[in-house]
């Protein structure tokens, strides 16, 4: 009921969708090691607790880690569609009982379907390792 309020009320109004899109921006052990660990305090930081969660999580199995709240603010900084593309499309509104209804053309939202793995992680290595 939320998000039907939400995405119906007129405001502007972004869907980044988790599965398949935000989800592709995941990285693994050595990713978030390599050009993280010990670059900074900070870098520092995330680094450890990143790991630490991970290595709980996955019980000695390989893993990734989707770093979620990174895609909203890439998305703030996508200048020219260098970090993801999205077009602009007739709002499909959730309904109950997990299906939704169909679109509405005089609802308009920015789907986004496309991010760009790579031009994120280098735009977030070089503001977190700045001096």
């Amino acid at each position: 009921a939320a998000a039907r309020v939400v995405m119906s009320c007129g405001a502007p109004f972004v869907h980044l969708p988790c599965c398949g899109v935000v989800s592709a921006f995941s990285l693994s052990k050595s990713e978030i090691q390599d050009w993280l660990g010990g670059k900074n305090e900070i870098c520092g930081y995330l680094s450890e607790i990143t790991v630490t969660a991970a290595e709980k999580y996955a019980s000695g199995k390989p893993w990734t880690r989707v770093i979620w709240d990174v895609i909203p603010v890439a998305w703030l900084l996508n200048d020219n569609d260098r970090f993801m593309l999205s077009r602009v499309v007739n709002t499909r509104l959730p309904g109950y009982d997990a299906v939704y209804e169909p679109p509405c053309a005089a609802l308009k939202s920015r789907y986004v379907y496309y991010i760009n793995r790579d031009a994120v992680m280098d735009d977030l290595i070089k503001k977190l390792t700045l001096n």
